[in-house]
């Protein structure tokens, strides 16, 4: 009886230990951040590639201010897109917030006009370290609006 009474108490002292041991090594719950954002254009360089006109591998390379709902910048982005077939294009981008960086890529429906579109987050630096996610992208001609929907792992 004294050796069923030793285990049911050795037991449960072993998974307190497991979980503080877990707590201490820093594991924590994934984090969700969500960031909201409004683009103001900075810089854009088109290359037109032969043939002339828009075609397969022609270029552009641009960056923009990102601002928060009370027009405060908030960080800077950076990207470049290499046009594809048809009205779309092959982009790769970094967003640099306060926090650190956020990585992108996506498949860019078209440029100009209204659209929403979605870019996959690639990975990021200091806070955003092994981020995983979406930006929502709300393409406007007056500046995009931008959901930053990040993951970030325990």
């Amino acid at each position: 009886m004294r050796r069923k009474a030793a285990i049911f108490i050795a037991v449960p002292a072993l998974l307190a230990a497991v979980a503080l041991a877990v707590t201490a090594n820093g594991a924590s719950p994934p984090a969700e951040i969500t960031i909201h954002a409004t683009s103001q254009l900075e810089h854009a360089h088109a290359v037109d590639n032969p043939p002339a006109g828009r075609s397969a591998g022609d270029g552009l390379v641009f960056t923009e201010r990102l601002l928060d709902d009370h027009g405060r910048v908030i960080g800077h982005d950076a990207a470049s897109c290499t046009a594809l077939f048809g009205k779309r294009s092959l982009c790769t981008g970094t967003y640099f917030l306060h926090a650190g960086q956020v990585m992108v890529q996506l498949r860019q429906p078209g440029l100009g006009g209204t659209l929403t579109y979605t870019q996959v987050i690639t990975g990021g630096t200091r806070r955003y370290t092994r981020a995983t996610g979406s930006v929502t992208v709300d393409q406007q001609p007056a500046g995009d609006h931008f959901t930053f929907h990040i993951h970030l792992p325990g």
